[in-house]
């Protein structure tokens, strides 16, 4: 297995345009990587709590859930939950629930505390396989013999019970569910497995399952065996995985029509959504990419993957963080990848400055910060000077950057002869990476 990141030195070059250089070029300090061997035997779902800066990820073989830390260090790997499959957090993280395919319940979590706290059966015969939070409720999908459903457990009740609800159609299998996170009461069902694939799109506000749109996808696009999909942050669109065609088909989830594509190599098999809009889309065997919110080329980033899980991504809320889970196809446990600036612009950071100076004359040096998106109003570099008097470095100062032009200005009048390192260090923001630069000027009588 590889997971790599696109190295930044090619796009710093290209950022940086006609802008001369001396010295060093940018310096990505980007966070480091880390992968984790996880301590199961399967893998079915991931999902990140923002509160508690954990990464919960089911083990339905081993009848586990394994808790990591955003590191991806293991904190505790929660046993008895028979069949743990599908999950999904309350509103406020405070509780996670955990489909327990094999004994007909969900199972509640405490996040605090990383133990079971409830049990709630759902039904006979049940298999409850995948879960999703939409109208204040908890929608499970099931099989039961040889067909599938919807079911809803009012988890806000003091006396939670599932529900069996008629969903208005046929399901071969326990359909997947998604919600919108700009409209609560959408849920969105999908059947894994088949050929054509279908879609759903219900309102549950009256606590039921009203049909808004529903679409067998034979042709225009022509999707099959669905892996995985996710609702927009914006609430306009569903961004479709599946095995065929092979890229990840993107549809209105008003009315389910075709609204372009991610394109893909083969095999698309995972995606998610951070909630400032930002995609990650990820295929079997090929990149795991992402995406600025309603931009479907270029990437933001690739990550060179190999056997990448089904519905094996997941965003932390910070919108940064992308944690990808691959391993199994040949025999190795699961991994969890720690991807930490994934939804982060590079940045380039450079300078302009002459290769000499005389001493006692004044020095003037521009820098300029380039990204492929506008940097906010009050961004600053920090500057620092390394000289024969000053061998561990001395501040010069912190300097605006131009919102127009990206560009900073200082200026000193050297003292003494003999080389003078500057460096620059921008401390990046929520959505720029951070980045450093140097240049060397020879000071002459």
């Amino acid at each position: 297995m590889r997971i790599h990141k696109r190295t930044a030195a090619a796009v710093a070059v290209a950022l940086i345009g006609s802008l001369t250089l001396i010295g060093a070029g940018t310096v990505p300090a980007a966070a480091e990587e880390t992968s984790v061997a996880l301590p199961s035997a399967s893998f079915r779902d991931i999902v990140v709590d923002g509160v508690h800066d954990r990464v919960f990820v089911s083990d339905p073989a081993g009848g586990s859930i394994v808790v990591t830390d955003y590191a991806g260090s293991v904190v505790r790997q929660i046993t008895a939950e028979e069949g743990a499959a599908g999950l999904v957090l309350s509103a406020d993280s405070s509780k996670l629930y955990v489909a327990l395919s094999t004994v007909g319940a969900i199972a509640e979590i405490d996040t605090a505390t990383l133990t079971e706290t409830n049990r709630y059966p759902t039904g006979a015969d049940t298999s409850p396989q995948t879960l999703a939070m939409a109208g204040g409720t908890l929608w499970f999908g099931y099989t039961v013999g040889s067909s599938g459903g919807i079911g809803s457990l009012d988890v806000a009740s003091p006396a939670p019970a599932a529900t069996l609800v008629p969903s208005g159609r046929y399901w071969y299998y326990a359909p997947t569910l998604a919600s919108s996170p700009a409209d609560p009461n959408v849920l969105v069902a999908g059947e894994e497995g088949v050929s054509p694939a279908t879609l759903a799109v219900y309102d549950t506000a009256k606590g039921g399952l009203q049909k808004r749109a529903e679409r067998l996808f034979a042709s225009s696009p022509s999707i099959a065996f669905l892996n995985d999909f996710a609702v927009t942050a914006d609430g306009q669109n569903i961004v479709v995985a599946a095995n065929n065609p092979s890229e990840h088909q993107i549809v209105r989830l008003s009315d389910l029509s075709s609204n372009g594509f991610y394109s893909s190599w083969q095999f698309p098999n995972a995606v998610a959504v951070a909630t400032d809009g930002t995609v990650a889309t990820g295929a079997d065997g090929d990149f795991v990419k992402t995406y600025r919110p309603g931009s479907t080329w270029p990437s933001l980033h690739e990550y060179v993957v190999n056997d990448l899980q089904r519905d094996g991504l997941a965003w932390a809320p910070d919108e940064n963080r992308l944690f990808a889970v691959t391993g199994l196809s040949y025999g190795s446990a699961p991994t969890l990848h720690v991807l930490p600036d994934a939804g982060k612009l590079d940045t380039a950071l450079g300078f302009q400055s002459p290769a000499t100076s005389r001493k006692g004359k004044d020095l003037t040096i521009t820098g300029r910060l380039s990204a492929a998106e506008p940097f906010p109003a009050g961004t600053t570099v920090d500057v620092t000077r390394t000289d024969p008097e000053h061998p561990t470095g001395t501040p010069v100062g912190t300097f605006p950057v131009s919102t127009a032009t990206g560009e900073f200005t200082f200026t000193e009048r050297p003292t003494e002869t003999g080389d003078i390192t500057y460096t620059a260090t921008y401390n990046g923001d929520g959505r720029h990476m951070s980045a450093t630069s140097r240049t060397t000027v020879t000071i002459t009588k």
